[in-house]
This record gives structure tokens, sequence and C-alpha cells, in this order.
């Protein structure tokens, strides 16, 4: 279950060791506030990052609100509200249970058509939604893919959707999907040819198969690292919209259009990175925003999202439905 906890939020951080504590360094917000750089910049940058390694620790334990205060306090930051909500109690209640009528008129037609939901938070739903930006109405996060032989019109609870669930890749039903708060569907620009989608297809079952839990999910390699990144072309590590992309990609098309529309500022994994460089690095402005612009843009290259699947020039959209923001 740790493990679990600990793939929701996918976030500590591999630093270095903890350093002992250096006199003159007590009071860290004074520090900072002077912008000057300190007489010891590499003892400040390991002091921060031995605390900050000791915030991701404590993620998804009792120690979670109380480390992150702790860091807030005497670095001046604001990641309790910012990042995670938690001085922000409307945070947690805001997310729908999905009480929701069906949608009943969400088409299953084509196959190969790529579906995006968003507006609620279940146990892999939180990490995605926490990754992902949100430029467009519905928050899109979370994504799958058709595969049409497997649906059944009459029994709408077989697996047909290539996608990431708690283990790393698998399957969801159309009855899952028809229960979705936000839901989008995107259909291929141009006819796929049949025997390569379903090789394809074919492909990505293997990792999809229920039984197959040689895997783990998550956006990070390790589970824990946010500075270890898993590639797009990883088979271990999964996460949904990369599922969508390994069977696109096995066609032989690149559906993760990095677009300059989506702002990526507005997610949480640029909140944190730009919390702990934005400490670190305080006393030089160009040294914080390149670590930051570096850090974004390997991760832009490497994740694909919901987003920048659906700006993808090779998808259009026939189905959406917003029922929460």
């Amino acid at each position: 279950m740790k493990k679990v906890i600990f793939a929701v939020f996918a976030l500590s951080v591999l630093f270095m060791g903890c350093s002992q504590n250096i006199a003159g360094r007590s009071n860290s917000k004074a520090i900072i506030a002077q912008g000057e750089e300190p007489a010891d910049v590499a003892g400040w940058e390991a002091d921060v990052d031995a605390d900050f390694k000791a915030v991701m620790e404590a993620l998804g334990t009792a120690k979670q609100k109380a480390a992150i205060s702790e860091f807030d306090a005497k670095y001046g930051t604001d990641i309790s509200s910012e990042v995670f909500g938690l001085t922000d109690s409307a945070r947690a209640s805001s997310k729908s249970s999905g009480n929701y009528p069906a949608l009943t008129d969400m088409p299953f037609a084509v196959d190969g058509a790529v579906y995006l939901s968003g507006g609620t938070s279940d146990l892999v739903g939180t990490v995605i939604d926490w990754v992902s930006p949100k430029t467009f109405p519905g928050s899109y996060y979370h994504g799958a893919v058709l595969d049409l032989d497997k649906y059944d019109p009459n029994n709408e609870d077989n697996y047909c959707l290539e996608t990431a669930i708690t283990k790393g890749a698998g399957y969801e039903s159309a009855t899952e999907w028809r229960n979705k708060v936000n839901a989008r569907v995107l259909y291929p620009n141009s006819s796929l040819n049949k025997s390569k989608l379903d090789a394809a297809q074919a492909y990505m079952d293997y990792y999809c198969d229920m039984n197959n839990k040689n895997m783990e999910y998550g956006f990070f390699k390790n589970t824990v690292d946010i500075f270890n990144v898993v590639t797009k072309e990883d088979l271990y590590t999964w996460y949904c919209t990369k599922v969508v992309w390994h069977v696109y990609n096995k066609y032989g098309i690149d559906i993760d259009s990095n677009s300059d529309q989506i702002d990526f500022t507005t997610s949480g994994l640029y909140s944190i990175v730009k919390a702990y460089y934005s400490v670190k690095y305080f006393y030089s402005s160009s040294k914080k925003n390149k670590a930051i612009n570096d850090y974004m843009a390997s991760a832009k290259k490497n994740i694909v999202l919901a987003e920048e699947i659906l700006c993808s020039p090779y998808f259009h959209s026939v189905y959406e439905r917003i029922r929460e923001n």
C-alpha cells in the first residue's frame, strides 16, 4: 500500500546525503531576503537538498504535512497550499465523487479512437492530475485508446480500452468511461490501416494483460525520483497516456505534440520544481530560471500528457462533455 501511495505522489528526490547544520544558516528566510550569494554556496545548497529530501520522503506518510510545513516555515515557501493544497480544504472537497449520470451518448465506434477524461481524482488519477497542466476546460489528464475488436455493445463491462491502472499498463471498459466526469473523444484525421493498428494494439496487449504485473505505475523511474523522469520508450514504468502513445508509435505516428499552446506552469510538477530551485538558487535568478526551464523542457520531451495528445495534429474531436472544472 505504501508503494501505491508513493506511486500516487511519485515525488521523492534522490539528493545528496544530509549535511551537518552549519552555523549562521538557522535563519534561512533572512538569508534569502538579503538576495546575496551565500559565503558558503555549496553548504547552502547541500542544506536545501537535505531539507527538501526530508519533505519528499515524508510524502504519503503521517509526517507529510509537518515536513512540508517545516520547509515552508524555514524557507518562506508556500508548498503546502500552492502544490498540495494542505492549507486549502476546498482542494480536497472540490473533487466530485463522480455521481453523474452515465454518458450514454459517448461513441464507441472507431478503432484507435483516443479517449480523454478529467474532473475527478481516483487513486491513479491523483498523480496524473498532479503532473498534468490545466490549460483547457475539462482538466484532462487521463487517457485510453479503443480496441474496437474487444468492444461488445451487449456487454460494455468487457475490457476494450488500453490505458494504465495501479499495476501499470492495463484495461478499462466502456462502462467505466461512460461514468467519467469529463470526457472527450478524438478520432484519427485519416483512415488507419487495420492490420497495422491491430498489430500495434496486440503489442500493447502483452503489457495491458491484467495478469502481467512485471511493471510499475508512475511518471518517474524507481517510483520516487522526480529527477529521473521515465522516457516514453521505457517498457517497465507506465502511465495512461504513455500507453496511448505507444500504440500509435508502434503504428508509426508520434502523437506527442509538445504544443506551445499548453501552459506547463499550471501543473503541480512545475510548482514544486520552481519552489525547490527558487530556494536553492535564490541568489541567482539566471541560475534558478535555467534550472527550472531545463527541467521542464526535459520533462516535456519525455512525458506525453493528455493535453499534448489533445493538441496533436493527428486527431480531431468528435465528442466532449464537461460537467466539472
